[in-house]
């Protein structure tokens, strides 16, 4: 039975020496490494505040100002305004917010993006 176990330990640890050394060949020395995995991200605080960044008309504009930022690891969020606002102008229909901590990329992104 120690026999076993030491064949087993001795397999497993041949097995992770390989792949280790498998994706260690893969990678080129002078690019930069991709982004982080999407797996590990730490938990969201509750708490946070968010800010709305860009408003505009339409949804299919909303949308692909989401899909840049989200390419950007930046979270937000689209949502649709009410009818009116406490003065009784109308709104102009959508908003994306960010997290407060994010304001500063996600409005430099929209302003490429506008330009």
């Amino acid at each position: 039975m120690i026999r076993f176990l030491i064949y087993l330990f001795l397999f497993g640890g041949m097995l992770y020496f390989l792949t280790w050394f498998g994706k260690r060949q893969n990678q080129p020395e002078n690019i930069a490494s991709p982004k982080p995995s999407r797996w590990f991200r730490p938990k969201r605080n509750p708490r946070e505040m968010w800010v709305q960044v860009y408003e505009t008309a339409s949804l299919e504009e909303g949308r692909v100002f989401q899909a840049r930022l989200q390419e950007e690891e930046i979270e937000c969020v689209i949502y649709e305004q009410g009818k009116k606002d406490i003065h009784g102008n109308p709104l102009k229909g959508i908003g994306i917010a960010v997290p407060k901590t994010a304001i500063t990329h996600a409005q430099s992104l929209i302003s490429r993006m506008l330009a």
